[in-house]
């Protein structure tokens, strides 16, 4: 027979690691989207940081990746995702705390003092 007592642990057991798993998928969300906008922002400093140019930039990037041959395509695609990873790996050191640190943005224990 199972006790009342045993069965509230494990389903706090089972919150943690749903917790903790949320946890982590958002902070692998977020650090994919810096990389992302890494990539837009090197995109953007090429263009000048106009709009224009910077779609030029990428619309020139795409041109050349499509007209290259295959062998050119898959050296891109290997250097493109090492790079991505690169930027994983440095925007995952300086986001470290932000994983480790428990509650997160989340806690209510503000340092703000009410007024009023």
């Amino acid at each position: 027979m199972i006790t009342p007592h045993a069965s509230a642990r494990q389903s706090w057991h089972l919150a943690d690691a749903c917790y903790h798993g949320l946890r982590l998928a958002g902070w692998l969300v977020v650090t994919l989207g810096c990389v992302a906008a890494l990539w837009l922002l090197f995109f953007a400093a090429l263009g000048n940081f106009s709009f224009g140019g910077t779609v030029l930039q990428i619309e020139n990037f795409a041109s050349r990746y499509v007209a290259a041959s295959a062998e050119r395509q898959d050296h891109f695609s290997r250097f493109f995702w090492l790079t991505s990873a690169g930027l994983f790996v440095a925007v995952g050191f300086f986001r470290r705390h932000s994983l480790t640190q428990p509650g997160g943005a989340a806690t209510s224990h503000s340092r703000e003092i009410t007024h009023g």
